[in-house]
């Protein structure tokens, strides 16, 4: 297990090093010393490190949304996961992407789709419909915990998965868009998948204004407090953005929400997940909770300018990072967004990235794939003790024989089964 540990870190730490060269070659701020400041990253972090933790995950949120040449964030040139094969499960159809073309006008048309959480958790997985292109708000109590009380009845939001190059290209190359191929892949492989550690996963997920009875937002957004963006001829904001690394062996997970009392008002409430925690992006060394205010530090302000960031992303804050099931004292380490989450269905205290993700298993059967999405069981907590022991029990996940381990990723599990269609073979 040490070994293993320190095989980690060094994998973390070339990373950190790698994402350095790749994000201040292009902006010129290589002898900047918020460049310096990133450059410590490879410096190895202790296992626990919940700064270093922290540090890393801010790490990739500015690779993921530094601007481009044409003033896109950089995780919007990369791979949505529908275009790795369209024929996945809750991908839009061909007449939906269709309209939303009609309503981009000469916009760059975006693939969004419902939450595939939402959809496996609250039992709507059903066949997208032409426009029908997002899921709708919990607009009623989730666990017993209320909604916000500005949503309209009629709220929805929408989302995008995109895959870093990495990423795309060894689900590409070794066969892993059908379940098929993935059984295949598994099989010779010690029945699991092992994504390389260079992977990078970012999901986004979108509000439009018309979810508010006050909406306070618009394309671009005066006020700068929420990121706006006009998608599909539908003016949105950027609510929740998951991002995920394959540099540790089982992830390093991290969320990100706006401080935004329209959008996010039950941000940081540990009555519904938990409180935030950023030793490093901001000046508290302690987790705060809902209505508590947070100030960003100075490395974090001289890292976002460095990297030339839209001015509302100052008002953005890491809920948490998780790189393990349990603390030192064994207790569960619970991560979750109180938009992202929430809105899929997710109990209060139930929500946790790393053990949720670690149920990603294909069973083998040919059925349709929203059938192979799970989702952590009841009492998460005993599962994710058992899936950290260095011998993890035959009862962490629900491996029947001839499984294949997805290595944490939903997405591999939304795949049809053959090539073509999303609906398995009679």
């Amino acid at each position: 297990m040490r070994k293993r540990w320190k095989l980690s870190l060094a994998l973390l730490s070339i990373l950190a090093l790698g994402l350095s060269v790749n994000l201040y070659s292009a902006t010129g701020s290589a002898k900047s010393p918020a460049a310096k400041q990133l450059a410590d990253l490879s410096a190895k972090p202790a296992a626990g490190d919940a700064a270093a933790a922290a540090r890393f995950a801010w790490y990739l949120f500015l690779e993921a949304t530094k601007p481009t040449a044409d003033g896109s964030l950089t995780f919007e040139t990369w791979t949505e996961q529908c275009q790795l094969n369209p024929a996945m499960f809750g991908c839009p159809s061909a007449s939906s992407l269709a309209a939303a073309a009609k309503r981009a006008g000469k916009g760059r048309v975006r693939t969004l789709h419902r939450s595939f959480l939402r959809n496996g958790l609250l039992g709507t997985a059903k066949a997208v419909q032409p426009g029908d292109e997002c899921s709708p708000m919990s607009t009623q109590p989730v666990g017993g915990y209320p909604p916000p009380a500005n949503v309209t009845k009629t709220a929805t939001f929408c989302e995008e998965v995109f895959v870093n190059a990495p990423e795309k290209a060894f689900v590409k190359n070794n066969g892993l868009i059908t379940l098929s191929g993935q059984k295949t892949y598994g099989s010779a492989h010690g029945g699991a998948i092992t994504f390389p550690w260079t992977a990078v996963e970012v999901k986004a997920d979108w509000v439009p204004v018309s979810s508010f009875n006050n909406p306070t937002f618009q394309c671009p957004d005066p006020t700068h407090s929420l990121y706006t963006e006009t998608i599909n001829g539908t003016c949105y904001a950027l609510v929740g953005l998951h991002i995920s690394s394959k540099a540790l062996p089982d992830w390093v997970w991290s969320t990100f929400e706006p401080n935004s009392k329209v959008t996010n008002p039950n941000r940081c409430d540990s009555n519904l997940y938990d409180t935030c925690f950023d030793p490093w992006g901001t000046t508290s060394s302690q987790p705060y909770g809902k209505g508590q205010t947070a100030q960003q530090s100075p490395q974090l302000h001289q890292a976002m300018a460095a990297a030339h960031l839209n001015p509302a992303f100052n008002n953005y804050f890491l809920t948490g990072a998780q790189t393990q099931f349990v603390n030192a004292a064994k207790q569960p380490i619970p991560l979750g967004s109180s938009f992202v989450e929430f809105n899929a269905g997710v109990s209060p205290h139930q929500a946790s990235c790393i053990t949720c993700h670690k149920y990603a298993y294909f069973d083998g059967k040919n059925q349709s794939p929203e059938n192979n999405f799970g989702g952590p069981p009841n009492g998460w907590a005993a599962v994710g003790y058992a899936c950290n022991k260095p011998n993890p029990s035959a009862n962490c996940v629900p491996v029947t024989p001839g499984s294949t381990s997805q290595d944490f990723s939903w997405m591999l599990g939304l795949m049809p089964y053959g090539g073509t269609s999303a609906k398995p073979k009679r």
